[in-house]
């Protein structure tokens, strides 16, 4: 483990060890944080870092195949747990527990016409529907169970032309769709769920879609995509307005 090298968020151009991570953390934190993806490009670009960054926590860029497969059975390093940014349930060293979770059961009822809609609209699609604290900027964010794939997992095993199919079925992603309480886009689309606007179905689906790409899924249904890039083409609404 001490041969091991990485990105990181403090250190995109040169490759970083453990020990150097652990060197590097902030007074108080306790878990060493990482987010696997193709690249590092799009890693960087993550949603899952947004508020580990704004945070000034540092992230490791799990880009090499292995390097997910290998963490999984490395669960700690030195005494600091390895806690993915992909997966549900992310507690950020140093969060106040009563005041977040009080925040949230906020958050939570205030949105709750949108969050019992999407639960409707995307049912087989997604497991559950929350309000996030991990976001910053992006509406939404697609995570999944402690202990099934990652988004990135999930890629690697489908390019697999020997897999398991029956196990890659089991270990698929149960996704969960957490929701950014401040963001415009999910406050706008709550008071239209709330007045049963008929527009609310199409946006709620393409933020879905939206969300599973800059999440690091593969896009369910491409045409269906596409149509519903060209219908809020037509209505001027830029597709960086969900992301």
């Amino acid at each position: 483990t001490k041969l091991l090298r990485f990105y990181s968020s403090k250190s995109e151009n040169e490759l970083t060890s453990l020990d150097a991570y652990v060197e590097r953390m902030k007074e108080g934190q306790k878990a060493i944080y990482y987010v696997a993806g193709e690249n590092k490009e799009a890693v960087a670009r993550s949603p899952f870092l947004e508020r580990l960054v704004a945070r000034d926590l540092e992230v490791l860029y799990l880009v090499d195949p292995i390097d997910e497969y290998a963490v999984q059975h490395m669960p700690e390093y030195e005494g600091h747990k390895l806690v993915s940014v992909m997966k549900e349930g992310l507690e950020l060293d140093g969060d106040d527990d009563e005041a977040a979770k009080e925040s949230d059961a906020d958050a939570a009822e205030a949105l709750s016409p949108l969050i019992s809609f999407l639960k409707t609209e995307l049912k087989g699609k997604v497991e559950k529907v929350t309000v996030s604290h991990r976001l910053e900027s992006s509406p939404c964010v697609l995570v999944t169970s402690q202990y099934g794939w990652s988004a990135n997992m999930e890629r690697i095993v489908r390019s697999q032309a020997l897999g398991d199919a029956q196990r890659n079925s089991f270990m698929a992603a149960r996704k969960t769709l957490e929701l950014n309480p401040t963001h415009p886009i999910i406050r706008d689309l709550n008071a239209r769920v709330a007045a049963e606007d008929s527009s609310a179905k199409e946006t709620a689906h393409m933020l879905y879609d939206t969300a599973l790409l800059t999440s690091g899924f593969t896009l369910e249904d491409t045409a269906q995509f596409a149509q519903r890039y060209v219908f809020f083409g037509s209505l001027n609404v830029p597709f960086s307005h969900f992301t």
